[in-house]
């Protein structure tokens, strides 16, 4: 080994040395930055945890205490003061059905049955009675029973019986 072979061996090394400690420079604040978070959370945990033992309703009461200042905007939560019994408000307008005949009794079909209540169809409606209901065409509906073969339903001008399946 020459001394040009020294010297540059020896360069080499100090240079990885000063290397080496620049690298352990950065690690030592990777370090601390890594213990102080570390140490935070764990205090944080720490009252955090101390507090809910000792008074449990205490992150609870703060919160409600911050909801209260809040105005709520009832359209936004879907909620509404109920009207009070002196406003008189008028019920809205119905569509009114327009046929092009008169409803009689072999117009109607029992769709389903379904203990005191049934589904009829006639030409473009769908009807769910219920006995002392009056439906145009049939009159008053008297009884409804659940049977077999799809129910009877009496009325004062009719008696609609379901079809066997």
């Amino acid at each position: 080994m020459t001394v040009i072979d020294r010297d540059l061996s020896v360069k080499a090394d100090q240079y990885a040395l000063r290397k080496g400690s620049e690298e352990s420079g950065s690690d030592g604040i990777v370090r601390v930055i890594s213990l102080s978070v570390f140490s935070l959370s764990v205090a944080f945990f720490s009252v955090v945890s101390t507090i809910s033992y000792i008074d449990p309703d205490f992150f609870e009461r703060m919160l409600i205490a911050d909801i209260e200042g809040v105005s709520i905007d009832p359209l936004m939560v879907g909620s509404t003061s109920k009207a009070s019994k002196s406003i008189e408000v008028e019920p809205m307008p119905a569509q009114r059905v327009v046929r092009r005949h008169e409803l009689q009794p072999q117009d109607f079909a029992i769709v389903m049955v379904f203990g005191e209540e049934a589904h009829l169809a006639s030409p473009g409606e769908l009807w769910r009675i219920r006995p002392g209901m009056i439906v145009p065409g049939l009159g008053k509906v008297l009884s409804i029973e659940e049977t077999e073969d799809g129910g009877t339903i009496k009325t004062e001008n009719a008696v609609l019986t379901g079809i066997p399946q």
